[in-house]
């Protein structure tokens, strides 16, 4: 994708909305304004069966029912609802630790390190995800939840999740995933995997932003606690007005991967494959990690000798791309995800993480690398 001047490679930061999406949501803010809640009168009506219809729709893309679908702002909100649900949880069961993966996004980290729970990191495999192994060596009659992102912002990394579930299964551990990245690299079936509860965000999958949901397994909605309680919306889950314009994107936004995701992903991998290929080749950049088991969008490009910030400043305003998450933009402080791969300062900021999505193409690709060859040789 092109935006006038600029190639944006930072799909992983943010999708672009998909044209489909936005005229659904134009549609809905035509004809199902009326407050959903509004219980009184048709048009309420209409507006909470659209909700229903598009949780739905959302809860299809992961072998589940609409009822297992409570609507968040964001993510991030949910990785919060899921730190209260274990904490209430543990208060039941007299547990005390959480285990989180030490690459894990920082919404979720964050959270646990304010709770009350005891909170110790999983390391990670050399891919740069949870390593199953290392999860079974700490894994204990003390663990209240797993919890582990299932692709990496980063490093595009792909958790094991079918071995993760399996050890928490055999400990009685429940087991939460954030899939906020994952709906565009790869299929989920959260009943298939035993996973109790996991995380979604619209904006990562071509939907709106504002917009996210916590999903429950059957037998766990009954243990979820609310972290913002209002008029008890949501069966009480999660109160607030529900935005149904938002939610009906998002539900769009579900139903075009489901049909189209599978080739996608291929196509994306190609070109992601050409750009890491010819950057190698010429040996401009370096692939942190391997294509194997990885987000198909994901290039986290290693510069040697190169600070990774000022190249990025020198490529304004031809490449959008990022040298970390977008939540920690702006932080002096080199990528968590790096430093806990094993990488020093050094290697971490000379990191960039071009990610490529649904409006990519070869031609795009090779911009990018002209203006990367182009900045690099003014340098010199």
């Amino acid at each position: 994708m092109q935006v006038g001047d600029s190639i944006y490679l930072d799909y992983q930061a943010s999708t672009p909305i998909d044209e489909r999406v936005l005229q659904t949501i134009y549609a809905a803010s035509s004809t199902l304004f009326a407050n959903p809640h509004a219980a009184d009168h048709a048009l309420g009506w209409r507006a909470a069966d659209a909700i229903e219809s598009a949780a739905k729709k959302v809860a299809n893309l992961f072998e589940l029912q609409g009822d297992d679908v409570i609507f968040t702002s964001c993510a991030s909100e949910a990785n919060a609802m899921v730190v209260r649900t274990a904490e209430a949880m543990a208060l039941r069961s007299s547990r005390t630790d959480i285990l989180i993966g030490a690459a894990d996004h920082s919404s979720i980290q964050k959270e646990a390190e304010r709770g009350s729970l005891s909170l110790r990191h999983i390391p990670l495999d050399e891919r740069g995800a949870p390593d199953p192994y290392q999860l079974k060596a700490i894994i204990n009659d003390a663990t209240a939840l797993v919890s582990v992102i299932g692709v990496n912002n980063e490093n595009g990394a792909i958790a094991d999740l079918e071995t993760i579930s399996n050890i928490c299964e055999s400990s009685n551990v429940p087991l939460h995933v954030d899939l906020a990245q994952a709906p565009v690299a790869l299929d989920v079936d959260l009943l298939e995997l035993n996973i109790a509860f996991a995380t979604i965000s619209a904006h990562k999958l071509y939907g709106p932003k504002g917009v996210g949901a916590l999903l429950a397994a059957p037998g766990m909605y009954q243990h979820i606690e609310p972290v913002i309680f209002g008029a008890g919306q949501q069966n009480g889950l999660r109160g607030g007005t529900l935005p149904t314009e938002l939610i009906i994107g998002f539900g769009e936004a579900c139903q075009i991967v489901m049909d189209t995701g599978t080739e996608e992903r291929i196509t994306i991998a190609k070109i992601r494959n050409h750009f890491v290929k010819t950057l190698e080749e010429k040996q401009i950049a370096h692939l942190v990690g391997t294509l194997e088991n990885r987000h198909p969008g994901n290039a986290l490009m290693q510069f040697p000798g190169q600070d990774a910030s000022d190249l990025l400043a020198r490529l304004q305003p031809q490449i959008a791309a990022s040298t970390q998450s977008a939540c920690a933009s702006g932080s002096i402080e080199p990528s968590h995800v790096l430093r806990a791969m094993g990488y020093d300062r050094q290697f971490a900021s000379e990191c960039i993480r071009f990610s490529f999505g649904r409006f990519s193409n070869h031609a795009q690709a090779n911009k990018a690398i002209s203006s990367l060859i182009a900045a690099l040789s003014k340098q010199a």
